[in-house]
Parts: structure tokens; sequence; C-alpha cells
């Protein structure tokens, strides 16, 4: 059995790695988007990138404390300004 490695971060670092993290995923999408003719091993490769930097923000997201608070979406929701979690939606 594994066992989980607590690691504490602090804001800054935090709000550093979300940022690259972001960036990633809006590069791994674009690519993945913009390329009509991705097939195969390509497409699967894009997709398991995507799907590893999603579990990325899902880790980095659970260390955010919320510090700067939370910002109103246009659907009127507020989201952490940090990590972009939902408030008042519970982790699984």
């Amino acid at each position: 059995m594994r066992r989980m490695v607590n690691v504490k971060m602090d804001k800054e670092h935090i709000k550093k790695e979300l940022r690259k993290l972001f960036k990633s995923m809006d590069f791994i999408s674009k690519k993945f988007l913009a390329d009509e003719k991705a097939m195969g091993k390509d497409f699967q490769a894009y997709f398991n990138i995507y799907q590893q930097l999603g579990l990325a923000w899902e880790f980095l997201g659970q260390q955010c404390k919320h510090w700067d608070g939370y910002k109103k979406t246009r659907e009127r929701r507020d989201v952490c300004r940090i990590c972009g979690k939902v408030k008042g939606v519970k982790d699984e």
C-alpha cells in the first residue's frame, strides 16, 4: 500500500506552480485542438498529458488555502483567485 506524502507549500510557491500548470494545459489543449489530423498515437499522447496535468491541478488545488479570496464568474459562481476551485463544492 502506498503512503501519501504530506507536502505543505506556501502561497507563492502554489501560485507559481499553478501559473506554470495553466500555461502547460493551454499549450497542450491548443496543440491538441489545432491539429485536426491528430489521430492514433498523437491523439492518445495529448489526451494522456492533459489528464496528467489535470491530476497535478487537483493536487495543487488541495494545497491551496484560498488566501486571495474568491471572484465571481459569468455564471455567478465564486471561484478561488489562485486555484480556480468553486466555493462550496465538496472534494471527493
